[in-house]
């Protein structure tokens, strides 16, 4: 958080910042909801935040989603430190921290489009019309990631209104308040979901990510041997090059 962010309304108050905070993850996506609103962007919009989509007999979560009537956008929160890589083909990225410690998580551009083909699926539109935002925590830096495209941008948080004010200024009015105001009111009620839903929804993500299946493609993963020890490899190697260590304990 900044001072300077918070006198101009765009980063929460300590208060409001005490009052929404449960961990790192969720008040990453308040933060990013509260820039998107308090008269931070001419014209007229909405912002909907843990929208639970249907997909593919599942279901996957919206971080944060801004109806706007120039355009839909889907916001991917990550609230990681250190150092970001990755590329835009990698299955998996990279956070370094000091000390050497590394950590990978999944590709957040392949996470997004997930995202972005669910919603356009919901709303029969076509991905195209549905735009791509990965925001980082100001606590990292994006040592090497793609650059932006006109349907992806990453983005730390800090930067994101002047990149989407920017965005917003080149595009032309697509949609009615009526229109926003409609798909805003379709996609409520999945925001309003049971907590025996969101379990669920965390059970899924589980099994993709400790289950027996290889979350990419399906196929079966096999315990392999390598120059750092055991791992999990996807059966269908080389075309999926999907691994997951092993835990301890």
């Amino acid at each position: 958080m900044s001072l300077l962010g918070m006198l101009l309304g765009e980063e929460p108050g300590i208060i409001d910042t005490l009052l929404h905070y449960e961990n790192k993850g969720q008040f990453g996506e308040y933060a990013t909801e509260y820039a998107l609103t308090h008269d931070n962007i001419k014209g007229y919009g909405k912002a909907l935040h843990n929208i639970y989509l249907p997909n593919k007999g599942e279901t996957t979560e919206l971080d944060v989603l801004l109806l706007h009537e120039k355009g839909i956008f889907v916001l991917e929160s990550k609230n990681y430190s250190g150092w970001i890589f990755g590329s835009a083909e990698q299955q998996k990225w990279t956070q370094c921290l000091r000390g050497g410690e590394k950590n990978q998580f999944y590709n957040p551009i392949k996470q997004n489009e997930i995202h972005r083909r669910a919603l356009a699926e919901f709303l029969h539109l076509s991905p195209d019309a549905i735009s791509s935002y990965i925001i980082f925590s100001n606590r990292c830096e994006l040592k090497q990631v793609p650059a932006n495209t006109d349907s992806c941008k990453i983005v730390r948080r800090e930067n994101l209104l002047h990149l989407l004010r920017r965005d917003l200024e080149n595009r032309t009015v697509s949609y009615s308040p009526a229109q926003v105001d409609a798909v805003a009111a379709l996609l409520q009620p999945l925001t309003d979901v049971s907590a025996e839903q969101k379990a669920q929804h965390i059970d899924a993500i589980k099994e993709r990510t400790e289950g027996t299946n290889c979350p990419f493609c399906g196929g079966e993963l096999k315990l392999r041997s390598g120059k750092y020890g055991s791992f999990y490899g996807c059966s269908n190697y080389p075309k999926c090059r999907y691994t997951r260590p092993v835990k301890n304990g």
